[in-house]
């Protein structure tokens, strides 16, 4: 379960530091020391003191306070850090005093992790779809800016300023939603939009306007379906996969124009889509299905590979059919 956490989790340290400064003293102005603090603290030596407020501090960073209430974190990891450089230069009361109130700012600041947890459960939820998409791969800048604002709404709730985020909370929810969407749209769609690119770039508009048209088509239709159903795998995979298709087909159409056009020096993309007709047709008859992503070459290689397996088959089927027409037949009945 830790291992599962952490894998969800570990970005809060690393955008911790997003989070504005300069309030981490602010937040311990308001807290008080209880008396049951004062006395577990007040019986331990200096050393002591530090090493159970150190133990603290480690657990509230292994709990994400970091990011979840960081100012609160940074008061109590301030005021240890101060112990630590100072403990054998400070009257021991002092110092106690110090590390109680750290251990109260640390009981506020779990108090408060659970307040921010519950007012942006939904913006959470959007930015661990986020990392599962890998959009800070994909759109970095985009994914730096949601996680800033969202940021800000954390320190708003941290400090008390928050009567006024649900207008914010929910402008930032649509941009999160629609960066999750491009994010998928962009991993499930790139390498055919690098196809159609490359096929564009080779006049593919002017050599094969039919097949061409025909693969942007199908890429629209495609990011319009994932736009739809981000989220659910088979219409991401279908869409992908017939993007895909349709980016094959109109680049080795074009390819094959090109090759003709410099063979009978004319650009004549009907002749392409003849011979796919026609190896379409015998395909079909062999019911292997549509090849037409794949060069014309590799078509005629695959339908000739499955035509050589059914003659095959067929032929190991004759001696069987043989056998079992012999032994339908009276005992004594001569062979023919």
């Amino acid at each position: 379960m830790r291992a599962k956490n952490q894998k969800h989790h570990a970005w809060v340290f690393i955008l911790s530091g997003l989070l504005l400064a300069g309030c981490a003293a602010d937040v311990g102005k308001t807290i008080k020391v209880s008396g049951e603090q004062a006395s577990r603290y007040g019986v331990l030596s200096a050393a002591d003191a530090i090493a159970v407020l150190e133990k603290r501090v480690n657990e509230a960073k292994d709990a994400y306070m970091p990011f979840f209430a960081p100012n609160h974190f940074r008061g109590a990891s301030e005021i240890l850090s101060a112990a630590r450089k100072s403990a054998e230069k400070r009257p021991r009361n002092e110092l106690i005093g110090d590390i109680a109130k750290a251990d109260a700012i640390l009981d506020k600041g779990n108090a408060m992790m659970a307040t921010v947890q519950t007012r942006l459960a939904n913006e959470f939820a959007l930015k661990i779809q986020l990392d599962k998409d890998n959009a800070a791969r994909v759109y970095p800048r985009e994914y730096e800016k949601s996680v800033s604002e969202l940021s800000g709404l954390i320190e708003k709730i941290e400090l008390g300023k928050a009567d006024n985020i649900d207008k914010d909370k929910i402008e930032l929810g649509k941009k999160m939603q629609a960066l999750d969407i491009r994010t998928i749209q962009y991993t499930a769609l790139h390498e055919s939009d690098v196809i159609n690119e490359d096929t564009e770039g080779n006049d593919g508009e002017d050599l094969a306007p039919v097949s061409f048209a025909e693969a942007l088509r199908v890429y629209q239709d495609a990011m319009n379906r994932i736009a739809q159903s981000p989220h659910d795998n088979g219409v991401v995979q279908r869409a992908e996969a017939d993007a895909m298709f349709a980016a094959r087909h109109a680049r080795n159409v074009n390819r094959r124009v090109i090759f003709l056009q410099k063979k009978y020096k004319k650009p004549e993309e009907a002749i392409v889509l003849d011979e796919e007709k026609r190896l379409l047709g015998i395909s079909t008859a062999l019911a292997h299905g549509d090849l037409r992503d794949r060069t014309l070459e590799m078509q005629a290689e695959e339908i000739a590979k499955a035509a050589k397996e059914i003659v095959q088959g067929m032929q190991k089927a004759k001696p069987a059919d043989g056998a079992i027409n012999d032994q339908s037949k009276p005992p004594g009945t001569p062979a023919k």
